[in-house]
């Protein structure tokens, strides 16, 4: 259960537009009570969350040097210590990394395996107990595509870590409203979910989580369709409150979205994002 000094989370990645959405969600969520970004540069709240002075009180923004030489457990592992949960929103445009000639997969590789790798690495030995990480729908370290291929390659170093909970959210397409031509491409051949809602699924399963930790398996996938539903409970709570949907500790526990996929993915056939 949550304890008395509320929810901690360490985001790496909060730089982006899933990032920035995960990260308003949790600020303004009176279950999380410290946050900590890690980016190469800090990064700021979407102004849809209308954050307030408390709320950016519990953010600390920390900027790093991903190079894997410096980014450590040695250098970085004081950072995560005390902290209770993270989220890595890391993540390359495979379309966009393969205009770099001579740097496609190494660039891929290197930000969305080794660099997710590491981030996990150092939160294990932190004591952190749950990751939540955003992946894609048929990621599968066996595949012959590469995008699919590095996904699941990062997915399994992150369930070998064996932390007390993982949470792998396999996603097709995310709105990100910017209208360009590859968004508009993935709307017309993926499931899209908006970003606010995929930032809002993110932040209801922790804080299940958080409160309820006996309903949950070690290690979840969760589909498009398990996202969608987050977001329904999510949005039903709200309503109830008249605001922020964080749940409280007397809510009534059924079972999860996903819940009873520990080994499997929900939903195995997949596109990309």
């Amino acid at each position: 259960m949550a304890s008395a000094r509320g929810v901690r989370a360490v985001i790496v990645g909060g730089t982006g537009e899933c990032g920035r959405h995960i990260l308003g969600e949790i600020i303004c969520s009176p279950v999380y009570t410290e946050v900590l970004s890690l980016g190469r540069r800090t990064t700021t709240i979407p102004d849809v969350y209308k954050a307030t002075e408390s709320d950016l009180k519990k953010l600390k923004q920390e900027i790093v040097d991903f190079d894997l030489e410096k980014f450590t457990v040695e250098n970085w592992k004081s950072y995560f210590e005390g902290k209770d949960v993270l989220f890595v929103a890391l993540g390359s445009i495979f379309a966009e990394a393969r205009r770099q000639p001579g740097r496609a997969i190494d660039t891929y590789r290197l930000v969305d395996f080794l660099l997710v790798a590491r981030c996990a690495e150092i939160a294990k030995a932190a004591g952190v107990r749950h990751v939540s990480m955003l992946s894609v729908d048929g990621a599968n370290s066996s595949s012959w595509f590469s995008m699919l291929k590095v996904k699941g390659e990062a997915e399994d170093a992150v369930e070998a870590l064996g932390f007390e909970r993982t949470s792998l959210w396999r996603i097709q397409s995310v709105d990100k409203d910017q209208n360009s031509f590859f968004e508009k491409l993935c709307k017309f051949f993926f499931k899209t979910v908006p970003v606010e809602d995929l930032g809002r699924a993110l932040r209801e399963e922790s804080e299940q989580y958080a409160l309820r930790k006996a309903d949950f398996p070690p290690v979840s996938r969760y589909s498009m369709r398990d996202i969608l539903e987050f977001v329904r409970q999510a949005k039903e709570a709200e309503a109830k409150k008249g605001g922020n949907g964080a749940i409280s500790e007397g809510k009534e526990a059924g079972q999860q979205p996903g819940c009873d996929q520990s080994d499997e993915g929900s939903d195995p056939h997949g596109g990309a994002t």
